[in-house]
């Protein structure tokens, strides 16, 4: 989705809700950006450790060779799991109950085979000639309710909106752009892998949604329930 549009969209949707961080998009590329700032492989790093990097202003560019850890070059789609990696997953994290159950979550994953470049970094920094494919809104929970309301409020379906099991990088990036190719495309609340809270205050959590339908439930704000004095009040009594 052009650029523009999205942040045209982004700048409707703030008057009415607010976010803790800047918002971020995700693009594909093929040249890296000049200010980009690039995660070795050794040692390991998380993405996340550079959320406050992209938040005052730098991306972050994502190759076959530099991802910052092993897990990421699979959920990004430079990789295919390792027929070991679900071990890693039972038996280091404890986040499988066994091995199996471990190797079935690598094998589920379906990452969208990557371009050249992936770059991460927020929306107001993105270049407008780019194509913005999937955009991370970061809210605590009265603007996550803004958000899974709004993503409901065209839909006879009442369920568009999924908090998956997945490491952060998958839930803002992977599966949102799964959602892409749907025909209903839900959002996606994300950054609830144990392994990386560290990198986020506490009371934030992302709302990851391709880019075209965040386009879409932009332009149902006017009329809807965020321009009603019910919410105006939440929003005025966060403040």
């Amino acid at each position: 989705m052009d650029a523009r549009k999205v942040k045209d969209g982004l700048n409707r949707l703030l008057q009415h809700l607010s976010v803790k961080m800047p918002s971020t998009g995700w693009s594909f590329a093929y040249t890296t950006p000049a200010d980009a700032v690039i995660l070795e492989n050794e040692p390991w790093t998380c993405m996340f450790s550079c959320i406050n990097v992209i938040a005052n202003g730098k991306p972050v560019c994502f190759s076959a060779k530099n991802t910052g850890c092993s897990g990421a070059s699979c959920y990004l789609g430079f990789k295919t799991p390792s027929k070991s990696a679900g071990r890693f997953l039972a038996e280091k994290e404890r986040f499988k109950k066994n091995v199996v159950l471990g190797q079935a979550f690598y094998e589920n994953i379906g990452a969208h085979a990557a371009e050249e470049f992936l770059i991460w970094e927020t929306i107001s920094k993105t270049d407008d000639h780019s194509a913005i494919e999937v955009v991370n809104l970061w809210v605590d929970a009265i603007s996550l309710a803004g958000l899974v309301t709004l993503s409901n409020y065209d839909s006879t379906n009442n369920e568009n909106v999924s908090i998956p099991f997945a490491s952060g990088c998958q839930s803002i990036w992977t599966i949102p752009y799964k959602e892409k190719h749907a025909e209903e495309p839900k959002g996606i609340v994300g950054c609830i892998d144990p392994a990386m809270r560290k990198y986020l205050p506490s009371d934030v959590v992302s709302f990851s949604v391709a880019a075209k339908r965040f386009i879409e439930m932009t332009e149902n704000i006017t009329g809807s329930f965020l321009e009603q004095s019910g919410w105006k009040n939440l929003m005025n009594e966060k403040a």
